[in-house]
């Protein structure tokens, strides 16, 4: 399960003051600081079975990387978001442009992803771009990762922006993760957001 604190940042000039922070230096891991360019493309079917179901797909160029992602049973409160989440690598960058579900066989969701979408073809519906700027952070009793994503998303000839920070819980007590996301938040005037990328996009449809 994936488990994440997304917040929304409205002056740019904190993220360098984030980044910068006396207590997140304390507790990052040194070699942990990265810079990489994203640009992940989501894809359903032409009636939208997989998000009626509940689901979402896309592939995401993640620097020299390609990764499949199929999410699913999430949720959202106050910022922490919670989803089922199985993440794939691919070597093909056409599946940038001509995906298929049989990228998953090898997961637990194959033949639930056989059954939504069937012979029904998958289509884009939007383009996230975006520069994500990364470290790792280990309080003690969590590790995580805080991330500054910056860019935009593209759907149905309408453009928006994103400027966000995410806190992504990897191992250790979610509330320690919580506490932190709140010092920033206070600290920096971060505003809680509940809704995922994804579904931003969306409503541009």
């Amino acid at each position: 399960m994936e488990i994440e604190l997304k917040y929304l940042i409205d002056k740019d000039e904190v993220i360098e003051e984030i980044f910068q922070d006396p207590y997140l230096s304390k507790i990052k891991d040194k070699n942990s600081d990265e810079e990489i360019e994203m640009h992940a493309v989501y894809f359903d079917t032409e009636d939208r079975k997989l998000y009626r179901e509940g689901m979402a797909f896309r592939v995401r160029k993640e620097g020299n990387k390609l990764v499949a992602t199929l999410k699913w049973n999430g949720s959202s409160e106050e910022g922490m978001h919670k989803r089922e989440e199985i993440n794939v690598p691919v070597d093909d960058e056409e599946k940038l442009k001509t995906p298929d579900i049989h990228i998953f066989d090898q997961s637990e969701m194959c033949q639930v992803l056989s059954q939504v979408v069937g012979k029904r073809k998958l289509i884009p519906l939007m383009d996230i771009y975006f520069k994500r700027r990364q470290m790792r952070l280990d309080t003690g009793k969590s590790i995580s990762e805080l991330s500054v994503d910056q860019g935009q998303i593209v759907c149905n000839g309408k453009v928006a922006p994103i400027s966000e920070l995410e806190i992504e819980l990897y191992s250790g007590e979610e509330d320690d993760m919580k506490a932190l996301g709140d010092d920033m938040a206070e600290k920096y005037g971060l505003i809680a957001e509940n809704t995922s990328k994804f579904k931003r996009g969306l409503d541009l449809m």
